[in-house]
Order: C-alpha cells, then structure tokens, then sequence
C-alpha cells in the first residue's frame, strides 16, 4: 500500500542519513558520498535552438532563465538546462546575448533599445532582421531645392556603431538582411522614429559576438559574408522602390581557403545615374558601388573600382550586363550613395549582386 511504501522510504532516508553521520566515517569519505548522492552539473550558457517561433536562445538552468527574466522553450544540455529566450521591446535594454527587440501594438516614436556589452570580450553586435518592414523611402520629385527622393523622411532605423562618424540610418522592407556593430564600452543604442500612421513591425535578433569568435567580421564591415557563393543586396531592396539616400558602407565577404578572386554578376542593378547604359569609374560621383580593381578579367590592366547606371558591367556605356572580375582582397563590395537624387538619375531601385569566389587567378 501507499503507507508501507512511504515508510520504506522513511527508513532508508534515516539509514543513510546515520551511515553518513556516524563516527566509523571519516569526514572525507562522508563528502565524497555526499557528492556522489548530489552531482552537481556545470555547463556553458551557449546558444541553442528555441521551440518559441523558430527563434534562438541561451542555455541557462530553469531558475537562472527565470532570474533573469526569460522565457523557457525547450531544453539543452542534455536536458539539465532549458534554452532561454530573452525578448524587449520600446525603452527597454540587454546586457545578454541572444535577445530579440520586437515591436508591439503600442510602439510610438521614439522607439529606443538600448544594448550593452554581456561582458569584457565582446567587440561585435550582429543585428539580424527577422523581420523589418517601416517606410519606404520617398520616391517623389522635387523641386531644385528641396530633393526629397530616397531619403528616410516617414520612418528611420538608426543604429550606433563604435568609432563611426554617424549612426548607420536605413528604412523600408529589410527582412533578411543584417548589420554588424562595433560594441560600444558605453552600451549600443538602436532607434526608430517616424511621423506616419503606419504599421511598423521588426523583430531583430541582437547576438553579441566575442573579440576571438573566429566568425566576427573585419572592423568596418557593416554586413558579412561567408562561403564561395552568395548574393549582396543593398538595403530596402526587396521593396523594389528605391535605394536609401546618404549610404557610406562596406559589405565585405570572407576569402574562403583556396580561393584568390572573385566574379561579381547581376541581372538586377539599377545604381542612379543619367541614362540607360553602364558607366564606370569617374562617370560615376553621385551613387556608385565599389568593387576595388574590377575588370573583364583577372589579368585585365586597366580597370575601375566604381560602377553605377542600370547596369552592371566593366565596359563603360554597355546596354547588357556582364561579370565584374577581381584579385584584389579581401573582397568587399562598396555603397556610396549621396544625400539627394536628381529627376534625370534614371535607376534607383538598388542592386542584387551575386558573388563566386574562383581558385583561377
């Protein structure tokens, strides 16, 4: 019955309490029983896959995630730990890696995240868009003096980034897409504002990187790239609108182990400037990509590191597009893009550059 097995249990609990208590054992033979009774499990808090909306976690055990504010969705460390999910939205601030700011139903502007350092060693925040979906930048004429076309006027995302001269700003449809951070001493500080009535819906997930994590970008790499092969894309691309005035930046891609040049293509490039042709180095000085030392070919001379028009090609006023080849590394792909944009500018939609890393040299 339940009273027999209850008392069963009483004895053997007094029982092993008097073994281990008792004089015959010495004191260390009696901590090591005990600790053979108690296991104590440590384990790192490392990241781990979240049952909660496909997102990502920490490992922590269930009182720590509790302590410190998260949410449990499912579990790691072979089951001794839960994977932790960390969530703020509007005015609110992190210190730990993996937590997503999201928006809500009662956001207004402005909209502030604050992000610090978890700890001494990180260098890098990553910000990911899961999703990012604000304004679009204005694609109406002006007047000769006032220009407002491609420029972030209803809503804008900025965020500060060490050593920057000013904030990284983008705006409208951005999901998918990334941004990296230097890590301030004095903490990170992510915004948006706007003037609309609009919905504005983003959900960003902020890792923080550490300064020997081997997958921490070049300092100034705003987005980075890994493998042989991928696609670049300027912000707000996937709107197919407009790019985004006064872009400075770089996209740098990682030199994978053999490989000593690059091929850049698109089938979509349309980087402002007059006419309906490709134009290539000093033809482009308002909005142009830069791509150092780019050229037909590997062993091509003569060659240009700027490339705007509605085409991207290495031969200048071309009406087709055609690889833009390099040696030159580390490979990166350069944004320039000025503050206003001109009526007789004919593209402004951006770009979608696809890159292969070649071991021909």
């Amino acid at each position: 019955s339940f009273q027999i097995v209850r008392n069963m249990r009483l004895a053997q609990c007094l029982l092993l309490n008097s073994f281990l208590l008792s004089d015959s054992v010495l004191p260390s033979d009696r901590a090591q029983k005990l600790l053979n009774v108690f296991t104590i499990v440590n384990f790192p808090n490392s990241a781990c896959n979240s049952t909660l909306d496909d997102a990502y976690g920490t490992c922590y055990t269930a009182s720590e995630c509790a302590a410190l504010g998260g949410s449990s969705s499912g579990s790691c460390a072979s089951g001794f730990g839960v994977c932790c999910s960390f969530t703020g939205s509007c005015g609110g601030s992190t210190t730990l890696n993996n937590t997503y700011f999201t928006s809500t139903s009662s956001d207004s502007s402005p909209c502030k995240f604050t992000v610090c350092k978890s700890s001494d060693d990180i260098c890098q925040i990553k910000l990911n868009f899961d999703t990012f979906s604000i304004d679009d930048p204005d694609t109406t004429t002006g007047t000769p003096d006032y220009i407002p076309k491609t420029q972030c006027l209803l809503s804008q995302f900025t965020a500060e980034s060490k050593g920057s001269n000013s904030a990284n700003t983008i705006c409208g449809t951005n999901t998918g897409y990334h941004m990296y951070l230097e890590a301030a001493d004095n903490c990170n500080t992510l915004e948006f504002t706007w003037t609309s009535t609009t919905t504005k819906t983003f959900k960003i997930h902020i890792m923080q990187i550490p300064c020997d994590a081997e997958w921490k970008a070049p300092t100034g790499c705003l987005q980075y790239f890994t493998g042989s092969t991928g696609t670049v894309y300027s912000y707000n691309y996937q709107a197919k609108t407009s790019h985004i005035a006064s872009q400075n930046y770089l996209n740098c891609i990682r030199t994978e182990e053999g490989y000593c040049s690059i091929s850049y293509s698109s089938s979509d490039f349309s980087v402002s400037a007059p006419g309906s042709a490709a134009l290539t180095g000093a033809s482009c000085t308002e909005d142009y990509v830069m791509i150092p030392q780019g050229a037909a070919s590997t062993t091509t001379i003569s060659a240009y590191s700027r490339y705007c028009g509605v085409f991207l090609n290495p031969t200048t006023t071309s009406t087709v597009a055609a690889a833009v080849l390099t040696k030159h590394r580390p490979f990166t792909i350069g944004v320039v893009f000025d503050a206003v944009e001109q009526d007789d500018e004919a593209g402004t939609k951006g770009f979608a550059i696809a890159y292969t890393q070649s071991t021909s040299c």
